[in-house]
């Protein structure tokens, strides 16, 4: 829905794209033709052109304005959608889509139908008036028709430039706000060799010609004699000439944009697909250039980028990243309801004591990584790894659907995925490694914790600590999996029967006792 405040813009952009300038460019052709007919056509030709301005027969009268409330209709109808988009009607989203894509299509539609119904009405004037007047000849009939033609195709180029600016002043920005027109271009497009073609016809061919016809009439030769005079008149000889060369400038001009624009339309797409190492070279020594100088910079920039979020990724969860991409960076949290997974290896002091640092370190890597995919296939994220412990949190900052049966399933998974551990490091004559996990839900503060230049993404609070102290009573109780009532009582009765009351114990650092489950 367009806003009401761009609704008086998007009706005068609307008036002059499909009223004003087709209008106006007709109306311009007809007194430029009438004025300047005495220049281009010869006397015996003005009785025939005329005849056709003028006549009072109700038939050409019909033929010569005709065309033009029939093209006026058509160009009501195809802008019907846009009209009801301008005027707030609500619109199914296929309904909107055609109100854009013929938006996008406008100028040509619009000059297409405007040239239509000019070259229409001369061709049936032309026709009409050889039945009136006695024609003894038919040079009169082609010149006459040619510059009616000629003209047609001014109101063509005229109309279809003007619209194209003006569209693209008033009425696209507020069809499209977000941009996308992207998606329109493969259907929707003239390219530019194409508009300076348009632009040569209009500025090189067209006057020319009319110049042609202007000499023809002063030298008194018919148009059936254009091949002797080209053959024995060196100006007209220079105007074939101005016209071919002409032609050649706009069309490697044209060229010569569009080639690199191609070349970094094809470079966007790669870019799209994450192939960083693409880099355009454009050889040019004009705005382009400095395009695709601007281009590369911002490939490398975008290359660091995602080197940087990808390395980010592995030190956080990749969701956790994202989701501290898209928020402000700023100290402080906010008290949200989480389940919390603390898990410890035991005895592995004893364990690394006669071994060298990159055996500790790969074994610890091995176990952290069996421990991961327990946790992150079940939806909870690594908050640390704290030494050789893992602090996993359930809920936040990612939602979950019944967060405290998660961590359950996830610590079962892990006990799984330690026992397979344990068997291959059994296979490489490594010891194997026990562990104790403790579960607990409530309260807990998640943000930024730390200073203005050096932050840290955790959570904090007593339900951290409670499901730490759990955990370190697992040893004990020769439990590996412990929990809290809180999280016992979240549990569907199915989970519940596999686990046990274990009894009240007092936790390091509080006053009250804890009813443990395992």
């Amino acid at each position: 829905m367009i806003e009401k405040e761009k609704q008086n813009q998007i009706l005068v952009g609307a008036i002059l794209v499909y009223f004003l300038v087709p209008i106006s460019a007709n109306f311009f052709a007809l007194l430029f033709g009438d004025y300047t007919s005495s220049t281009f056509l010869p006397k015996a030709d003005l009785t025939l052109f005329n005849f056709i301005m003028s006549s009072r027969d109700l038939l050409m009268v019909m033929i010569n304005w005709g065309p033009f409330p029939i093209v006026s209709i058509l160009i009501s109808i195809y802008s019907y959608p846009l009209v009801r988009y301008i005027l707030g009607k609500e619109l199914s989203p296929s309904e909107i889509e055609v109100a854009r894509r013929r938006l996008i299509n406008t100028p040509f539609m619009i000059s297409l139908l405007g040239l239509i119904g000019w070259e229409t009405a001369t061709t049936l004037s032309v026709f009409r008036s050889m039945q009136l007047l006695p024609v003894p000849d038919m040079d009169p009939v082609y010149r006459t028709f040619l510059v009616f033609a000629f003209w047609g195709f001014f109101v063509f180029a005229f109309t279809f430039f003007t619209v194209d600016y003006l569209g693209k002043k008033f009425l696209i920005p507020c069809f499209f706000p977000e941009g996308g027109l992207g998606k329109y271009v493969e259907t929707s497009r003239f390219s530019l060799v194409s508009k300076s073609v348009i632009i040569w016809f209009s500025i090189s061919f067209f006057p020319i010609t009319l110049m042609l016809f202007s000499l023809l009439n002063r030298s008194s030769q018919r148009l059936s004699d254009i091949l002797f005079v080209l053959q024995s008149d060196r100006l007209f000889q220079l105007c074939f000439v101005l016209l071919f060369f002409s032609f050649w400038i706009v069309l490697v001009h044209a060229r010569s944009i569009q080639e690199p624009l191609k070349i970094l339309e094809e470079a966007t797409y790669k870019i799209k697909d994450q192939l960083f190492e693409t880099k355009v070279i454009v050889n040019s020594t004009d705005e382009l250039a400095i395009l695709a100088d601007s281009f590369n910079d911002m490939v490398r920039g975008l290359e660091e980028k995602e080197r940087i979020k990808d390395t980010f990724g592995r030190i956080v969860d990749p969701r956790v990243r994202d989701y501290l991409l898209n928020n402000k960076h700023e100290l402080g949290g906010k008290t949200v309801d989480a389940t919390i997974l603390f898990s410890d290896l035991r005895d592995f002091t004893q364990l690394s004591e006669n071994r060298s640092p990159e055996a500790v370190l790969n074994l610890l890597n091995r176990y952290f990584q069996a421990m991961s995919d327990a946790i992150e296939s079940e939806g909870g994220f690594i908050n640390k790894f704290i030494g050789d412990a893992i602090l996993a949190v359930f809920g936040t900052p990612i939602p979950l659907h019944e967060p405290e049966l998660v961590a359950f399933r996830t610590a079962k998974k892990m006990q799984s995925n330690l026992e397979s551990l344990n068997k291959e490091l059994e296979r490489d004559g490594l010891p194997s490694l026990k562990m104790g996990i403790g579960i607990h839900r409530g309260s807990v503060l998640i943000g930024n914790i730390g200073a203005q230049n050096r932050m840290e993404f955790t959570v904090i609070g007593d339900t951290v600590n409670t499901a730490s102290r759990v955990e370190g009573l697992c040893k004990g109780l020769n439990k590996q999996l412990l929990l809290t009532e809180a999280m016992y009582q979240c549990l569907p009765e199915g989970e519940r029967k596999q686990v046990a009351f274990l009894g009240e114990f007092e936790l390091k650092g509080r006053l009250t006792k804890e009813n443990i489950y395992g």
